[in-house]
């Protein structure tokens, strides 16, 4: 097959102009990393060790986890939050599918992108496919755990949106915000996976998740902790972001340099 290359200085100028995307790139992907284990670390420094501003106040006592701060409660998932699951509409009716806007997500979505969170969907459904099937809408905001198979991916929709059945997807609510649920959903993966059951492959259903035990901390404290990580997550969704972006217009510009159709002096001034 014959290639047509362009001059080796020309080739060298491309490779720097794309290194400079793949830099950006890497370091927003850094600065990612960073901004989730601060928001990590600060969950399990609050509500794993119990080490939340005034601590040295609250004594402990007996609980069915172990010693707890006093005043906090232990409830069942079911009497904490809300969670909702999914379902698939038929593939063999179009209608279901052809020109869809809702988004629908599969578990692949969630272990392909490995982000924090997800702005949309590699399927999407019709109106009619979300009516005649078990898919359920959840609003923008949810936290959406693979709850099959792979069981332990999680992501925020940004978008209201609904998942096939290989998905428990948990409902924030004034006393379990978005941020508590996710790192909370986040931290007890490990706890999923030793429930779950099936021969043929691993799953955790609605109904066991439903019994698993709850820490509810006082209000004050859940909201103290909210609004001292929602600036970061919120970080995390504008430089998420930005790499999407930087990706697009890198792969985009890849062609076209190489074909000539933009002039290296052009882009290089700009």
């Amino acid at each position: 097959m014959a290639v047509c290359l362009p001059p080796l200085p020309v080739q060298r100028r491309i490779a720097s102009i794309l290194s400079a995307y793949d830099d950006l790139i890497e370091n927003s992907q850094r600065r990612i990393k960073i901004l989730e284990s601060m928001a990590r670390a600060l969950y399990r420094e609050w509500f794993v060790h119990f080490r939340f501003p005034g601590h040295e106040n609250h004594p402990r006592v007996a609980s069915p986890l172990g010693e707890i701060p006093e005043g906090w409660e232990v409830k069942a998932v079911a009497n904490s939050f809300e969670i909702s699951g999914g379902g698939t509409p038929s593939r063999k009716d179009e209608r279901y599918w052809e020109c869809g806007t809702i988004q629908w997500f599969s578990p692949s979505d969630l272990t392909g992108a490995g982000t924090m969170f997800m702005d949309d969907s590699g399927d999407h459904i019709t109106e009619l496919g979300l009516a005649e099937s078990s898919a359920r809408l959840f609003p923008a905001r949810s936290v959406m755990l693979t709850s099959r198979a792979t069981i332990g991916a999680i992501a925020i929709n940004t978008q209201q949106a609904c998942t096939n059945q290989g998905f428990i997807t948990c409902l924030p609510n004034e006393h379990v915000p978005l941020y508590f649920v996710f790192h909370w959903v986040t931290e007890n993966v490990p706890t999923f996976q030793r429930m779950a059951s099936g021969a043929t492959f691993k799953e955790i259903s609605r109904g066991v998740f439903k019994t698993i035990d709850f820490l509810q901390p006082p209000g004050r404290v859940v909201l103290k902790f909210e609004s001292t990580v929602a600036p970061l997550a919120e970080q995390v969704l504008s430089l998420q972001r930005q790499v999407q972006n930087l990706r697009r217009t890198r792969d985009l510009l890849l062609p076209r340099l190489l074909s000539g159709q933009i002039a290296l002096d052009e882009l290089e001034a700009a």
